[in-house]
């Protein structure tokens, strides 16, 4: 017997006959491969189903590597998948819908489309079938296995569920709870330099497929009027971005092709300080959502709320900030979308295309022949890659439901870019290009005005209601700084250099030196000021650190001019107001969690109140709208005359009354002399509406509650 650990979160028990994967966060096969670790028999989802922004019960590519890669589903032979019995029910459902489709009842719960029928037929005509030609369900290529009454005997070995992420099997204690990070297994060779804004251009985050253990997979950065969009959404993204210099508050929008887990990893994007746009069909829309909802437990209608959703119709010009999307159905297992984006640049149309995952052409052609596929969507399918375009991105994934290069050879493109793909075959070397992460393919720079707009928008995020006379001030004397990666920025116990800096692209690291050590204190990210708190408090002398984590992009104004502007406007008062309700937030978790973004917006608009021991803030029966956060100290909460709770430090109360719109159903009093947050409805309303982040976090605490919502 032998118990390996393979990342965070993660462990492998081998046995001479089996073995047992605890744990499954998004490219587990890679870490697996790259440890040369033998694919396991069984996988255990643990209790916790995201940690850190990760989802730990990523089943579905472990399912296909295991079935088709290693070709265990020929050999007659099934994944076995174990869990309780709610997490085994949800990921039965998951792995149905992402290798078969939607059902037909599924596609009529979603609307009407005269591509409904199309796209069914196709995902029947692309399953699995049995010797008879029946399509095998997806009871046929796993077996689901609830633990009964936190135990499960099997042949060969006894498993028990011991406690919250904690199992015993054959005597042995496997601990799978973690706080550390999870990383990815491949090298993402970051960027050092910062780049320039693309007017129109991508950069590509990863271009190979979810079994390549040293490559990314398939994903890009869309970069229009130097904004950025993703095109579709690779594991680890965060990291994914860092490497190339974006922050995450960078991200405004999503093109989704389909729900596959190596491009469909979008959970960490309901963790964002603001909502991004999803653009998409509404199948695909729906599928997304009903996928995070299936992984997280959650409802699916609660994942439309942290999405802008913005339809797009099939091979339909959309217009999109200036942006033309035209977006077209490819042949894959599941409905899936590509689209061709368009931008006038220096009066001329340019064109960008990404085909997505698609069936190679003479596949189709068969397709076609047998029924399953319209001739119209063939010819348009065809017409795409042998039209002229400036890019066209094409999946040269090949196998059975992939497209190959030969397809592009008759492509008038000027540049032809291959995804989900590790290697071009020799005969393409110089017919070719291979996206690989860290290419940037530009069509058109952006210029500096490019950072005057940035440096607007974030300042009057800043200071809502700035003059025009201030606003114009500020903008004329604004100097533009690069730094690379690992730069330091500011110096601890360095005078001040008379400026603050707005940060305009990636991210910085602010590090403080108690005399014993360095420590981290936070990450400033897009968007985020630095430097103003001493000009505000009038201090010389730096307090901490400011080193660049990626490759940064500043803006600097003079620290006698900012400091003019907030005097004239009378904004110190506040702005120290919101300081120090803010620092309050943001030593408690959930706040430590949050970005300065989140919890400024919480602390500018909140009221911050001192309570005396024993005092009522909230009665059983009242039909206040008020929302509180706790500070500092403790409450007790009290429901039919019962002490049922206490509550502390960053945890919320009131929220039956205020978000839920019904009265109070508990009383609350200070155990002692404590500090809340008071924030009217429609403050909070509006902050949740706007804050996916919070939204998430408030949804799951209220079904923690289960009932005992305040």
């Amino acid at each position: 017997m032998v118990v390996v650990d393979i990342i965070p979160g993660v462990k492998v028990y081998q046995e001479k006959d089996f073995s047992i994967l605890f744990g499954c966060p998004p490219e587990i096969i890679k870490h697996l491969m790259v440890m040369n670790i033998p694919f396991p028999d069984y996988i255990v989802i643990p209790d916790t189903v995201y940690q850190n922004g990760v989802l730990q019960n990523a089943t579905e590519f472990p399912l296909y590597y295991f079935l088709f890669v290693q070709g265990q589903f020929f050999k007659g032979k099934k994944l076995s998948i174990i869990g309780q019995p709610d997490h085994i029910e949800n990921n039965r459902k998951l792995l149905s819908l992402t290798l078969l489709g939607p059902t037909k009842e599924e596609y009529q719960a979603i609307g009407t489309s005269p591509f409904f029928d199309g796209l069914y037929k196709e995902s029947r005509a692309l399953s699995v079938k049995d010797k008879e030609g029946r399509e095998i369900p997806i009871d046929g290529f796993v077996h689901f296995l609830p633990f009964q009454n936190d135990k499960l005997d099997m042949e060969g070995f006894s498993l028990s569920h011991q406690d919250l992420n904690v199992y015993e099997v054959n005597g042995e204690t496997i601990d799978i709870n973690f706080t550390d990070e999870q990383i990815p297994p491949y090298n993402l060779n970051p960027d050092f330099v910062p780049m320039r804004p693309e007017k129109f251009g991508v950069d590509v985050l990863g271009g190979a497929s979810g079994f390549s253990a040293k490559n990314p997979c398939s994903g890009l950065v869309l970069n229009y009027n130097s904004d950025h969009m993703l095109v579709d959404c690779v594991p680890y993204l965060e990291y994914s971005l860092n490497a190339r210099g974006i922050s995450k508050q960078q991200i405004k929008s999503i093109f989704l092709s389909h729900i596959h887990d190596d491009h469909c990893n979008i959970f960490p994007l309901i963790l964002f300080n603001n909502k991004i746009k999803f653009l998409g069909t509404k199948e695909v829309f729906w599928m997304a959502c009903r996928k995070l909802a299936l992984m997280t437990h959650h409802e699916t209608s609660e994942f439309y709320s942290y999405f802008d959703f913005i339809e797009l119709e099939p091979y339909q010009p959309n217009d999109f900030y200036g942006i033309t999307i035209t977006p077209h159905y490819t042949v894959h297992s599941i409905p899936t979308i590509g689209a061709t984006f368009s931008m006038l640049c220096e009066g001329h149309e340019r064109d960008i295309v990404f085909v997505g995952d698609n069936k190679n052409l003479p596949d189709i052609k068969k397709m076609v022949d047998e029924g399953s596929v319209s001739q119209d969507k063939y010819e348009r399918l065809l017409n795409l890659y042998q039209d002229r375009h400036d890019i066209m991105f094409a999946d040269g994934g090949m196998g059975l439901l992939h497209g190959d290069p030969r397809d592009s050879l008759k492509s008038k493109s000027d540049r032809v870019v291959f995804l989900h793909l590790e290697k071009l075959p020799a005969e393409f070397d110089t017919t070719f290009t291979l996206a690989t992460h860290g290419k940037r393919f530009s069509i058109q720079d952006a210029d500096d005005r490019a950072y005057l707009i940035k440096t607007m928008l974030k300042l009057n995020h800043h200071f809502p209601g700035i003059s025009e006379e201030w606003e114009t001030t500020l903008l004329s004397k604004l100097n533009i700084v690069k730094y690379n990666k690992g730069d330091v920025i500011m110096k601890q116990g360095d005078t001040s250099n008379g400026s603050i800096s707005l940060i305009l692209s990636g991210n910085v690291s602010v590090l403080h030196h108690d005399g014993k050590e360095l420590r981290e204190v936070s990450i400033e990210e897009t968007g985020d000021l630095i430097g103003d708190m001493a000009v505000v408090n009038r201090v010389k002398q730096r307090s901490a650190s400011v080193v660049a984590r990626t490759p940064v992009t500043l803006c600097q104004m003079h620290e006698n001019l900012f400091y003019s502007f907030i005097k004239s406007e009378n904004r110190i008062d506040d702005i120290k107001r919101m300081w120090q309700s803010r620092s309050e937030l943001e030593v408690n978790y959930p706040f430590t969690e949050f970005s300065d973004v989140v919890n400024q917006r919480i602390a500018r608009v909140g009221k911050r109140l001192e309570v005396n021991q024993k005092e009522v803030v909230i009665n059983q029966g009242d039909t206040g709208k008020e929302f509180y956060i706790i500070l500092s100290g403790f409450f007790s909460v009290w429901k039919d005359g019962k002490d049922i709770d206490t509550i502390g430090p960053g945890e919320m109360f009131g929220e039956h009354g205020s978000l839920a719109d019904r009265t109070r159903n508990a009383t609350v009093k200070a155990k002692e002399k404590s500090t809340i947050l008071q924030i009217d409805k429609q403050d909070i309303s509006r902050i949740i509406e706007r804050t996916p982040a919070l939204s998430f976090y408030l949804h799951q605490m209220m079904r923690v509650r289960n009932g005992k919502a305040l």
